[in-house]
């Protein structure tokens, strides 16, 4: 009996000893390696979840040898996308059988950002320089709070006074839910300005300034929830309230800015947007592709006697590829179609806006639909390289990366207005098209310096000058 009673136990760890040796002495094939931990350095404000969610690979994954560095390249650049990161580099350590760890390096940026403002008011850098009144100057503090808690979240305000007036408060929440793939925003926002473009005359904005009262003004606030299901794809649905309102003077100078003598202009819209993206890089593109389309409704029937209920469609293709050493190409290509062509003026902003065309900076064409399309030549004159600043000891700061790209443009555009426009914007209804030779110098925290001589269809040439994100808005 008491043997028995051994034998048993004896059996019944025996069990137990190879359950557990099973599951941890897993054999993995030559071909590929098992990820045993992802070890990460360098957070000190980021939260773990949210660098591994950027992650193409999860602890206890296998994956073939042959795909661990690319896996690598593009967990790197997906980080960098979230621009939270200065630098961000990634390693494998190995192990006996096949086995590895994935070492995660990130070098965190300035988070909080009280800025004081002093910018120019103007469309374009290049309009300012052309004619730089110094009363058309903004100032004021922009409290921007990046990566709040360690969590990617946003808190954003502004208070800008001067030329153009702006009072902002925002809110964005994003990695919400068990799969971290939900996201919230809330946003208020008033503008208010003198100098209002009123109407556009020979392809170009004239502007009416009120001394006494304010010209323009608009208060706006959305809410807007987003789901990303994967690393690369987006949905999001928003909704806005925004009322406009001009002075009695701007209704009385172009009755059609608002349409019929308005002063005032409320509505609700709602959009939604699919976004997929998977370039190297959101800010300066070398390779990868992205794809945006848009719906949007303005008016909901929510106030009574709104006469402009129009249905939006928008499309957009960004194209980026390595042609040879150094060599890289890129096309760009946005469009709009509006449903409801009778339009009132401040629907009808198409393109020298948001959307530029190389060296038609001085004009604008208004419109109820466009397209645009941009090809780039890039050559990449110097490498992406990076440089230690010796007196400034903040790490944030003291680390700075830099690249220059000489650029070949060519750009093309159309905008469609079939209803009646002023004679002398002869723009409208026409194909546009122009070239350029330009510089851009590509350094951290987000910033482009472009610097382009284009020629446009008329022939019209000369040099422009942006600092910017290019088609980040787009």
């Amino acid at each position: 009996m008491i043997r028995l009673k051994h034998l048993l136990i004896l059996f019944l760890t025996g069990i137990m000893v190879f359950k557990l040796t099973g599951q941890s002495e897993r054999v993995i094939p030559d071909h590929q390696l098992l990820i045993d931990r992802i070890l990460i350095e360098g957070n000190r404000v980021t939260k773990r979840n949210i660098i591994l969610r950027e992650l193409t690979f999860s602890p206890g994954d296998t994956i073939d040898k042959i795909e661990l560095i690319p896996a690598i390249e593009r967990s790197r650049e997906n980080l960098l996308n979230l621009s939270l990161f200065n630098f961000v580099s990634l390693d494998a350590s190995h192990h006996p059988g096949n086995h590895i760890d994935v070492i995660v390096n990130v070098q965190e940026r300035w988070y909080i950002w009280p800025t004081p403002i002093f910018e120019h008011g103007e469309r374009n850098l290049s309009t300012f320089l052309k004619e730089p009144r110094w009363n058309r100057l903004n100032y004021g503090l922009w409290l921007k709070w990046n990566n709040f808690r360690g969590m990617n979240e946003l808190l954003n305000l502004k208070i800008r006074l001067g030329y153009k007036e702006q009072y902002v408060l925002q809110y964005e929440k994003p990695n919400l839910g068990v799969d971290e793939n939900h996201a919230i925003s809330l946003s208020y926002s008033l503008s208010r300005q003198h100098r209002v473009n009123y109407i556009t005359l020979e392809n170009r904005p004239i502007y009416f300034r009120d001394e006494e009262n304010y010209a323009l003004s608009t208060a706006d606030a959305f809410a807007a929830y987003a789901y990303r299901p994967g690393l690369y794809s987006r949905h999001r649905i928003r909704l806005h309230y925004v009322d406009d309102w001009i002075s009695d003077t701007v209704a009385v100078l172009n009755p059609g800015f608002f349409g019929d003598g308005y002063t005032r202009y409320r509505h609700f819209k709602i959009d939604y947007v699919y976004r997929f993206d998977k370039r190297d890089s959101r800010i300066y593109p070398l390779e990868g592709n992205a794809y945006k389309f848009k719906i949007q409704r303005f008016g909901l029937g929510l106030i009574p006697g709104y006469p402009y209920g129009n249905w939006e469609f928008e499309a957009a293709s960004f194209l980026h590829r390595k042609v040879a050493n150094r060599f890289y190409m890129a096309n760009v290509t946005k469009a709009r179609l509006f449903t409801n062509k009778d339009l009132p003026l401040i629907q009808q902003k198409a393109l020298g806006y948001a959307e530029y065309m190389t060296g038609y900076d001085a004009y604008v064409i208004d419109g109820s639909d466009y397209f645009i399309s941009k090809l780039i030549l890039k050559y990449q004159l110097m490498k992406p390289s990076a440089f230690t600043i010796p007196f400034i000891n903040a790490k944030q700061f003291s680390k700075v990366h830099f690249s220059i790209y000489l650029n070949l443009l060519g750009d093309v555009g159309y905008v469609n207005q079939p209803g009646l426009t002023d004679p002398t914007n002869t723009m409208v209804n026409a194909l546009q098209y122009s070239t350029g030779i330009g510089l851009d110098f590509v350094t951290y925290y987000d910033k482009v310096l472009g610097v382009e001589y284009a020629i446009n269809r008329y022939g019209v040439g000369g040099f422009f000058f942006h600092v910017t994100t290019p088609f980040f808005d787009w």
